[in-house]
């Protein structure tokens, strides 16, 4: 099974501190070895990129990537921009963006197929859609302003914030391009689902308070089973 329950830094929320997407892993230094292991083990094609972002591990809360791109904040320092760039692939686009709300894993929620991002971003949107290469549509949904840290997404399905609307949903799942779009909760009742988990199209890290509930419907929405 392509799973693995954890902690980081002691802490449950998981997605904040990683960025993984189908070919890159990005991880803060001095996580647990068996996390990395276990990226590698059921993928051992994927790049792993250990670094900080603008000297911080919340690595997850400020990059934004799907098989296309990523985003990070221009507060990145010259050396983690290098690292990144010299251990992705050329055609792979790592685009700066200048902002005052900055924090673009938890305003964008994208896959290879759409991107949706917050209403923070609409001064950005045409940046980040030419970074990311997919049609982005900027939403405010589950009444809130952070589209990233209010679902969870792969090439297969959506997860959402259980405070999702049905015409919301609707709008998500059409520019994402996916069809098993639901709700659900993480880390024992967590709504901010990026927070507690971080997927790609084969394999998914959740936080340690995650229950056998909310890991199925998750599992089974992003075909991960």
């Amino acid at each position: 099974m392509p799973i693995l329950k954890e902690i980081i830094y002691g802490n449950q929320e998981v997605g904040t501190y990683l960025a993984l997407n189908n070919d890159y892993f990005l991880y803060p230094q001095k996580i647990n070895p068996k996390i990395v292991n276990f990226i590698t083990q059921n993928q051992p094609e994927i790049v792993t990129i250990e670094t900080f972002i603008a000297g911080s591990p919340v690595i997850g809360s400020f990059v934004a990537m799907n098989s296309y791109g990523m985003i990070v904040p221009d507060l990145i320092y010259d050396d983690e921009l290098d690292l990144l760039q010299k251990n992705t692939k050329k055609e792979f686009q790592i685009t700066s963006i200048s902002l005052e709300d900055n924090a673009f894993g938890n305003l964008i929620l994208c896959n290879d197929k759409g991107a949706i991002i917050s209403p923070k971003l609409k001064e950005a949107r045409e940046i980040i859609e030419k970074a990311l290469k997919v049609p982005t549509r900027v939403l405010r949904f589950a009444d809130s302003d952070l589209a990233g840290s209010c679902g969870l997404a792969n090439n297969s399905g959506v997860l959402l914030h259980p405070m999702v609307t049905e015409e919301e949903a609707e709008i998500i799942g059409k520019t994402l391009r996916v069809d098993e779009v639901d709700v659900s909760t993480i880390n024992c009742g967590s709504p901010y689902l990026s927070g507690g988990v971080t997927v790609n199209d084969s394999v998914a890290i959740f936080g340690q308070n995650s229950t056998g509930p909310e890991l199925q419907r998750i599992m089974e929405i992003l075909q991960l089973e």
